[in-house]
């Protein structure tokens, strides 16, 4: 902690003198001043301690905070250190307020379940206070797609991640995580199909997941054909944040087998049409802990149907999605190629 109580009075570690009696603000026990040569100012409880705000902070998060205080004071956004919220027995690292609004910024060096994360949230919900979740250097490497979804953000209308820099002091707003299936490469259409071909033809029979070997069984009954055959619509060759526990075209696969059981001209209502979407992911699904839950898979399925438009594979009718044809799983996997080549005019 970098701030105490002393008779009543809010001290800043930076300003504590030793020997003196600190207390913790939210508890009202008895904290202890460290200061050292390598060692950041500031308070903390004795061992054995249950207060929230007991928990081991590192160097990296203690000099965080201090930037982010600065930073923050300098924009003009009166910040507040490690205010204690008593309605909600809870403490972010920094209150502050802009155009009237309260936000809070928390900034996370630490593991941090889906499930406490989300607790934390609804307390500030509960207050109206906007919430920030800043991530230390714990976090800077890629994370996994059940984590960038834990954290994701929206900056602008946009998904992001938000970090914290101690190095340079500045905020980084990273939104490196937009991906296609089985691919690093961003924007090569011709070249990520291809991975994805690869990838497919790979896990057909070597795949462990449950899902895709039943996916692949399914896909041979009703269509006599293998996973690296799929049509070409399959393929998510534009970027989309990460949404699944599985790879997107897994999932894309798994929408036109679907609607191989359907006969032509089957109608859906949009909201029919969006549940079915829905439901074909099911369990794989990730729950981001900052935004609404279903903002980002909303995404996915609304960018696949306007792909599935185009291509005429459904049509849509006022309020309806009318199934037009059903799709064509190729013999050869390296007509997609040929067809991807010829459509960008190579």
């Amino acid at each position: 902690m970098l701030i105490a109580t002393n008779e009543d009075q809010l001290i800043l570690a930076d300003n504590a003198k030793m020997h003196h009696k600190y207390y913790c603000p939210g508890c009202r026990r008895r904290v202890v001043l460290r200061r050292g040569k390598y060692k950041i100012a500031h308070f903390a409880h004795q061992k054995g301690s249950d207060c929230g705000a007991s928990e081991g902070e590192t160097l990296e998060h203690l000099r965080g905070k201090k930037q982010i205080y600065q930073w923050a004071l300098k924009k003009g956004w009166q910040p507040r250190l490690e205010v204690y919220l008593s309605s909600i027995a809870q403490r972010p690292d920094i209150l502050l307020k802009i155009d009237g609004q309260r936000v809070a910024i928390e900034f996370q060096c630490s593991p941090l379940s889906l499930e406490r994360l989300l607790e934390r949230n609804k307390g500030y919900q509960q207050e109206k206070i906007r919430v920030w979740w800043v991530l230390g250097s714990p976090y800077f490497r890629k994370l996994g797609n059940k984590k960038a979804v834990q954290f994701t953000q929206l900056y602008h209308n946009q998904f992001v991640l938000l970090f914290w820099d101690t190095k340079t002091g500045r905020l980084v707003i990273n939104q490196k995580y937009w991906q296609c299936s089985y691919s690093k490469l961003k924007f090569n259409k011709k070249q990520i199909l291809c991975q994805q071909i690869s990838m497919l033809k790979f896990i057909q029979y070597r795949s462990r997941s449950r899902k895709i070997k039943e996916l692949a069984i399914t896909a041979f009954k009703l269509t006599g054909h293998v996973l690296a055959e799929c049509p070409l619509v399959c393929h998510d060759l534009t970027i989309s944040w990460p949404a699944m526990s599985e790879s997107i075209i897994i999932w894309r696969i798994g929408v036109i087998l679907i609607l191989e059981e359907f006969p032509i001209f089957y109608s859906w209502e949009r909201t029919s049409w969006n549940k079915l979407l829905f439901d074909i992911g099911g369990k794989n699904w990730l729950r981001p802990g900052c935004i609404d839950p279903h903002v980002i898979c909303n995404q996915v399925i609304k960018q696949y149907t306007l792909e599935l438009i185009r291509v005429r594979i459904i049509v849509k009718m006022d309020n309806y999605f009318v199934l037009y044809r059903h799709p064509q799983w190729v013999d050869d996997p390296q007509l997609k190629v040929q067809s991807e080549y010829k459509k960008r005019g190579a």
